[in-house]
């Protein structure tokens, strides 16, 4: 084993260093509570995830179908979400979380949510606005919360908003300023200095316990969110 490797090897028995996202905005409810026994969930995007985030674990008596267009030890499917292989009107919940600034086309992607959602179904959405660059395999979009709102348009929303307020925010991005700052167009060096800077910039996201709520945070925020349920028109013309 050679020393590039052998450090390498070290390295990964230290701590990790300590997120800089304080999730502030969480959501009125776990998604999971809205879905009845037995209920089938489309994870897109997922990789390892299998329906586990911020707002909970499924529950065992919840099917996860993890979708991803890589294969992965965690993935069911293999798809892409422009086009999902599954018929309309099937699944009872869609988590699209950190994925569609990844997909070519948006829109398309929450229009296939759309179709293979149950009539009520529910439909979870989450993804960045002010955030760096990540290639997974490709970066391509960001959305505001409004923007969000405004791409989930064909779903009735339940909860909208974002879940890393500015101090959170402007944390992720000093330790990527820094690490790109000093790296030396070194892409190892990148990467050792991002755990470096965690550890010495995570405490500037606390403040967020102090201005996160503000409505004036909405101006540098990320981790823009959207809970909403598939129109249920027959449910509409029953109670007209």
């Amino acid at each position: 084993m050679d020393m590039r490797a052998l450090a390498k090897k070290l390295y990964h028995y230290l701590p990790r260093p300590p997120s800089t996202n304080l999730n502030l905005r969480r959501l009125r409810g776990n998604p999971y509570d809205r879905l009845a026994a037995g209920a089938t969930v489309l994870d897109l995007g997922a990789k390892r995830a299998k329906g586990c985030y911020a707002f909970g674990r499924p529950p065992a008596d919840i099917t996860v179908v993890s979708l991803d267009i890589e294969s992965n030890a965690g993935v069911d499917v293999m798809a892409d979400a422009h086009r999902l292989p599954f018929s309309a009107d099937t699944i009872d919940a869609v988590f699209c979380v950190s994925t569609l600034e990844h997909v070519h086309r948006p829109p398309e992607v929450i229009k296939e949510i759309c179709r293979v959602l149950k009539p009520g179904g529910i439909v979870y959405v989450n993804a960045p606005f002010v955030f760096p660059f990540h290639a997974d395999p490709d970066d391509f979009h960001r959305f505001s919360q409004n923007g969000l709102r405004v791409l989930c348009n064909p779903f009735v929303e339940i909860q909208s908003g974002f879940n890393r307020g500015p101090a959170s925010t402007i944390c992720h991005l000093l330790v990527h300023f820094g690490a790109v700052l000093f790296c030396f167009n070194r892409k190892w060096i990148y990467g050792l200095l991002v755990d470096l800077f965690q550890w010495c910039f995570f405490w500037i996201k606390y403040l967020d316990y102090l201005i996160g709520r503000y409505e004036l945070a909405k101006v540098l925020h990320s981790g823009s969110f959207f809970l909403g349920r598939k129109p249920d028109h027959r449910m509409t013309k029953s109670t007209a």
